[in-house]
């Protein structure tokens, strides 16, 4: 394996375990916002990457772990696209009004 493969494999994980702090941050500034539904989605989300992520990172090549980080892959960039949107419409105009 090359430097430059080394070095993508540790950048994809460090980019995953990124994306896993981000979901249970934003479940925590959705918690204190009372959004029990983004709570909710949030923290699943998490859990169910890091499960994807640790499947994968364990070296097993098996199809239903492959299969089970690539679902897994799937719901975090559905949450991603989402929680965008949500903040999108909810981004305050700076006259305390927020767009809904």
């Amino acid at each position: 394996m090359s430097v430059h493969e080394l070095m993508r494999i540790a950048a994809a994980g460090i980019a995953f375990l990124c994306l896993i702090a981000a979901c249970f941050v934003l479940a925590r500034r959705f918690a204190s916002l009372g959004q029990r539904r983004w709570v909710a989605f949030s923290r699943a989300t998490g859990i169910l990457f890091l499960a994807g992520f640790v499947g994968v990172a364990s070296g097993s090549s098996s199809s239903a772990v492959v299969l089970g980080f690539w679902l897994a892959l799937l719901v975090a960039w559905e949450w991603l696209a989402a929680v965008a949107v949500h903040l999108y419409r909810t981004v305050s105009l700076g006259s305390g009004q927020a767009v809904r």
